[in-house]
């Protein structure tokens, strides 16, 4: 989830936000210009899906930044739609984009009421009408929300991977099966820990890459006005948008964050190696002493800590394994950035970043059991490595 903490006295606490298109099908949903597009289809199509929650005052602002610097230059001939959801009765689809004195406007494409913005048949129906509408050389599609990983609905009220409704939320299956296959270019999370090696894998199938923080994300959110152009360019200039983030935060008030870019194609190769570590030693995984390894994400009011995805499997692997394993990882993580510290609201204070991979990873603990049966049954990831 994006996190807004508020100052107390002692000072070990901070504050940390016109043409006709032939269509192809997509699995799961969905149509997708074939290479025939005529003249009028953009370069690309950026959609915006924000979900505000307790947000909206932070979100409001993340979206005065990015029309402040949605001009004809930086879009490149694409389209940016914004679907914001002020909350369950209440959302609109909107596109940002300069008026004819070149001053960016929204111009409003419906309105919407009594439609819950964490439904999965919401956000397929909204990308649908997205792509419909606005077809394009390209997709990219921008997610901004609380979110908490892939925690399962049931286990903690704060807990329910993507977005946050009035108390209900998207399990991370549910999100896989709302966007389309093979359909974006990138997925990008302002949201929070949803750099886990569970739920890129959970998503790979759905871009070419994304973009996500495996630990908590402040409400200030991404620098929108310097990441904006980059979404853009002719391929996405993904590194810059990571590095923008990093350095944003390294200089920030409150310098906690961090960020990668994962490559979705490299993740078989990477749950491969990973499964010839792990497979039929799940026992050794569940008595792993996690005390002193890296610590990335734990969340308000949860027992569970999320940790460094390479941290953890360097305990378990031989010498060659884990030099496999750490190629493996650099074809698949790309642009891993972190400051010299996160802030996690689970523990309610700071932790030192000694390692870090990238991705965070759920080491099983045996007194978990209900969580452990979800994360077996329910979760790719599990499926494809143990």
């Amino acid at each position: 989830m994006n996190i807004r903490l508020t100052v107390l006295v002692l000072s070990l606490f901070f504050p940390l936000i016109g043409c006709v298109v032939q269509e192809e099908i997509i699995p799961g949903g969905g149509t997708k210009p074939t290479k025939g597009i005529e003249e009028g289809a953009s370069k690309r199509t950026l959609l915006v899906y924000m979900i505000a929650s307790n947000l909206g005052d932070d979100l409001k602002n993340n979206l005065e930044l990015i029309s402040s610097v949605t001009t004809k230059e930086n879009l490149n001939g694409g389209h940016l739609l914004v679907y914001y959801s002020e909350n369950k009765e209440k959302a609109s689809l909107f596109e940002i984009k300069p008026d004819e004195d070149g001053i960016p406007a929204q111009s409003v494409i419906r309105n919407y009421e009594g439609q819950s913005a964490v439904s999965k048949e919401t956000m397929r129906n909204v990308i649908n009408e997205v792509v419909t509408l606005y077809p394009a050389d390209s997709y990219g599609m921008l997610l901004s929300s609380h979110a908490s990983a892939w925690m399962p609905a049931g286990y903690h009220t704060m807990l329910r991977a993507f977005g946050e409704e009035n108390g209900r939320w998207l399990e991370i299956d549910d999100l896989a099966e709302a966007i389309p296959d093979n359909l974006f270019d990138f997925l990008l999370f302002d949201a929070c820990s949803m750099g886990a090696i569970e739920c890129v894998y959970e998503l790979k199938d759905k871009a070419n890459y994304i973009v996500a923080s495996p630990s908590e994300v402040l409400t200030v959110g991404f620098p929108y006005q310097t990441i904006l152009p980059r979404l853009f360019t002719k391929e996405a200039d993904l590194a810059n948008v990571a590095k923008d983030f990093y350095e944003f935060f390294k200089t920030y008030t409150y310098p906690v964050g961090n960020i990668s870019v994962t490559a979705t194609k490299e993740l078989d190769g990477l749950a491969a190696i990973t499964k010839e570590i792990l497979r039929g030693n799940e026992e050794a995984v569940l008595s792993l002493d996690i005390s002193d390894i890296q610590v990335l994400s734990y969340l308000p009011k949860s027992p569970v800590v999320l940790v460094d995805f390479a941290d953890m499997i360097k305990r378990l692997a031989t010498e060659e394994q884990y030099r496999r394993f750490e190629k493996a990882l650099e074809k698949a993580v790309l642009y891993p950035y972190s400051t010299k510290q996160i802030f996690t609201t689970g523990s309610g204070g700071y932790y030192d970043v000694a390692t870090f991979s990238g991705l965070s990873v759920y080491p099983l603990r045996s007194n978990y059991t209900e969580l452990n049966n979800w994360y077996r049954n329910r979760l790719r990831w599990y499926q494809a490595v143990f």
